[in-house]
């Protein structure tokens, strides 16, 4: 999940006011050092992660244990002159297997082959749930339009998978729900269409960024909001004050943020508070918001459910999500002695992991664990090779009943 560069300032700012900088420790630069050497560019990695990782003083994984057992297998690939595709991304892979962070992703260069290798420490957890399955999308929008009593179906281009319609409420009554891939919205205005918005506009106007104005959304025969997040891997956090926060009566405090402010694991700034302010345009009244998620869910959407959760009619429905938190910037590590480093064109290796660590006004994280619904509703594959989405239907049920 990545922030704009007005939030990206104002989060800095912020973190200036509350804590001064350290002078950094001895480093070895992890966004400078050219690696010629499969050992060389695995310690610059493990250098890197080290002084840079946001989980050390909860993560389990004992990365000094970590460095002395991998050691040796890359200096065998040295020794030998070379490593295969399949070696080297194993050797990734354990390396980073079990950290907490479900943003981060390994790429490196093969020296020999120049084919890049990828470890993603989530993709050694999320799979094995025992309700994980893939989003099968297009299946779910296909049904859309002909779901009963649907009305003003919108469906956007394949620029933005982006959809929205009216489903019958309770009294007269509708419910007004959107659904899109990922958080975008507020750089795909710029260049979109009209027909290609058409979703987007028919569920917030024809202001789209400026919050609810004048869309479906708004109006008094709408009793109820679904926002659909399933499979939506996240995007930029700037979306989060217009699409998600304009659906609050009032700013949401999801809890405290921090980052590192020097090089040793445990260079904490001070918890700082994290809200949300909300829009001018937004909905009045006490509409039912729920959001939609499944185990894809991940960064934005994740902290959308948070946020939704927390609105006094906001409810989540569906499935754990995937458990990426914590948001991130990129070119930050200069600055915030975190988050993504490294240039996979340039130098042969890149990292993507997190700077801002979040967490609850209990101090919970949930990185790595994910957002529990409200209520759960776990997606039935055989209900839709059938014609039924089991888990918007729960979502329509729960609007029209309460329960």
């Amino acid at each position: 999940m990545r922030i704009n560069n007005i939030i990206k300032l104002s989060f800095l700012l912020t973190l200036a006011l509350v804590s001064c900088r350290k002078e950094p420790l001895e480093a070895v630069d992890p966004n400078h050092r050219f690696c010629s050497t499969y050992t060389s560019q695995f310690e610059t990695v493990w250098t890197g992660i080290d002084q840079g990782y946001l989980f050390w003083e909860r993560d389990t994984v004992d990365w000094d244990a970590v460095y002395e057992r991998m050691l040796p297998v890359f200096k065998s690939f040295d020794a030998k002159g070379s490593a295969t595709d399949d070696e080297l991304t194993q050797a990734y892979k354990d390396m980073v297997r079990g950290l907490l962070d479900h943003h981060m992703y390994v790429q490196v260069k093969n020296l020999k082959t120049n084919h890049a290798v990828y470890a993603d420490p989530a993709w050694d957890e999320v799979p094995f749930r025992d309700y994980y399955h893939y989003t099968p999308f297009d299946q779910q929008v296909a049904l859309l339009s002909s779901m009963p009593g649907v009305t003003e179906y919108r469906a956007g281009g394949s620029s933005f998978p982006c959809y929205f319609a009216l489903f019958p409420g309770n009294n007269g009554k509708k419910i007004a729900y959107l659904r899109f891939r990922s958080f975008q919205v507020t750089s795909v205005v710029r260049y979109l269409s009209a027909s290609e918005l058409a979703p987007l506009r028919a569920f917030y106007g024809t202001g789209i960024t400026d919050g609810v104005t004048n869309g479906w959304a708004g109006r008094d025969e709408v009793e109820a909001v679904i926002i659909d997040v399933r499979g939506n891997g996240g995007g930029l956090l700037a979306d989060l004050k217009p699409v998600v926060a304009s659906l609050s009566t009032s700013d949401i405090d999801l809890g405290y943020s921090r980052t590192k402010e020097g090089l040793g694991r445990l260079d904490y700034s001070a918890w700082t508070p994290f809200i949300i302010k909300c829009p001018g345009n937004h909905l009045s009244g006490d509409k039912k918001v729920v959001v939609l998620t499944d185990v894809n869910s991940a960064s934005c959407s994740e902290i959308t459910s948070l946020m939704i959760q927390s609105m006094p009619n906001g409810t989540i429905i569906g499935e754990r999500t995937y458990g990426a938190t914590c948001p991130l910037i990129d070119g930050g590590h200069d600055m915030l002695y975190s988050g993504v480093f490294g240039n996979y064109d340039k130098l042969g290796y890149y990292v993507y992991t997190s700077n801002f660590d979040v967490v609850d006004k209990n101090y919970k994280s949930l990185e790595g664990v994910g957002v529990t619904p409200d209520i759960e509703c776990i997606f039935d594959f055989n209900a839709l090779q059938s014609g039924h989405d089991n888990q918007l239907e729960r979502a329509l049920e729960f609007v029209r009943t309460g329960k």
